[in-house]
């Protein structure tokens, strides 16, 4: 007997079929599948820049993005770095402000000293307009930590026990 003929005798497709068909492409398949996108939602990474304790520029006359061009390097394309921050004591910035010393440009731009730059030391702080706080945001999974979002990659379609 050829299998088209068993189909046949069996029953062609019909109501019951139909049915089953529907009832597992549009309920069953999208329950089953969400998990295994669910880590990409969990893992998104908002725009971020180092804090900057305002604590330590209090006494300098700049406030808002001028102090962010304090404190904060410059990338190529002129936006504020992600991961790096000036290595500067907020006292040298004092007494260079007073005009003892040299002198420090505070525009948008960038300082007119070379200062070195450190990753950031007192964290991240988050822009959450466009996107929500994920586990990246919660652990600060971003720039010298980044690698940490990959490693549950792999794992998010095992079987559990």
């Amino acid at each position: 007997m050829q299998p088209e003929e068993a189909l046949r005798q069996a029953g062609d497709f019909g109501l019951f079929q139909y049915l089953l068909i529907t009832y597992l492409c549009i309920l069953v398949a999208p329950v089953r599948v969400m998990p295994l996108f669910a880590h990409i939602f969990s893992f998104l990474v908002p725009p971020h820049r180092c804090k900057v304790p305002l604590h330590l520029y209090e006494g300098l006359n700049v406030s808002g993005e001028a102090l962010l061009g304090v404190a904060l390097p410059r990338e190529s394309d002129g936006s504020l770095s992600q991961c790096r921050m000036y290595d500067v004591n907020a006292t040298l910035l004092h007494w260079l402000q007073a005009g003892t010393g040299a002198s420090v440009n505070f525009s948008k731009t960038a300082p007119s000293v070379d200062l070195e730059t450190t990753s950031c030391q007192f964290g991240w702080e988050y822009d959450f307009s466009l996107i929500y706080p994920s586990v990246v945001s919660e652990m600060d999974w971003v720039c010298e930590n980044s690698w940490k979002t990959t490693w549950p990659t792999p794992f998010s379609g095992c079987p559990r026990q």
